[in-house]
């Protein structure tokens, strides 16, 4: 297993490094839309693995909304139309044609939940990768966020005794997310010195703080998630890593954030 995810990783990171630097902008978008479809698929298929139908509506809807996102002449008013499209399908797939309009309207919830999980969330990377010095941006959260998996592997496997949420996550534990902290802030270090030397250090330290401490909340809310389903993980695609949703849970908090603060702070 071990050598699995050390051979994905090998193959994958310089791959992904020279998508972001010097590949053309439509295709890191294509790149990370798919992935975000792929997510919702992978989403459906944990909440509805028998109900064909119920996943190829989540599907559906899902590549709907990525693709909202992802066209490069998006607009809010189309945004606001996928959106609204989504509910009104929603509702009316799982209350209006269904008996059991009960189950039906937790059916919805479970649905939107996936559908605006990663495929709302996950197409921030190429909105960040759109802004000014975009790509190193993209390489700042990368980069920050899987030091900080590293670092918390690492020191929760040595030193770790105290749970941190036993229920979600067992494996987890208090010295674990302490070592996320510090090595997410060592990389924020590396980002300042090496690529981002115009940003304060206040800035960055602050900003790989927040992104340690909100990728650990998307890290359990996934657990949660495969708890809920019973599912050990979410899907098969990187061999040793799992799914998409298993690689990016630590992702999609942490990006979401950092384009908004980007985007309105300049």
């Amino acid at each position: 297993m071990l050598r699995a995810r050390f051979a994905t990783a090998a193959a994958a990171i310089p791959l992904l490094l020279a998508i972001i630097l010097y590949g053309p902008a439509w295709l890191f978008a294509g790149v990370v839309g798919v992935l975000a479809v792929l997510g919702v698929a992978e989403y459906a298929t944990m909440a509805f693995p028998t109900r064909a139908g119920d996943r190829a509506l989540n599907m559906g809807l899902g590549a709907a909304l990525v693709l909202g996102m992802v066209l490069p002449n998006r607009t809010h008013t189309l945004l606001s139309a996928v959106l609204v499209s989504i509910v009104m399908i929603g509702l009316i797939w799982t209350l209006l044609l269904r008996r059991d309009f009960e189950m039906g309207l937790h059916d919805l919830g479970l649905s939107l939940v996936g559908i605006f999980y990663t495929g709302l969330l996950l197409p921030h990377f190429i909105w960040l990768h759109d802004l000014a010095h975009g790509p190193l941006w993209v390489i700042f959260v990368l980069l920050v966020c899987m030091a900080g998996d590293t670092g918390g592997y690492a020191v929760g496997h040595a030193l770790g005794r105290h749970k941190l949420a036993p229920r979600v996550s067992p494996g987890k534990t208090i010295e674990g997310s302490i070592g996320i902290v510090i090595a997410s802030l060592l990389a924020g270090a590396v980002a300042q010195l090496v690529f981002l030397p115009d940003r304060s250090w206040t800035e960055v330290i602050t900003l790989s703080v927040a992104i340690s401490i909100l990728g650990q909340l998307g890290d359990l809310s996934e657990s949660i998630m495969k708890r809920t389903f019973a599912v050990k993980e979410s899907g098969w695609l990187f061999p040793g890593h799992g799914g998409i949703l298993d690689r990016t849970d630590s992702l999609l908090f942490p990006v979401t954030f950092l384009y908004y603060y980007l985007a309105y702070s300049g």
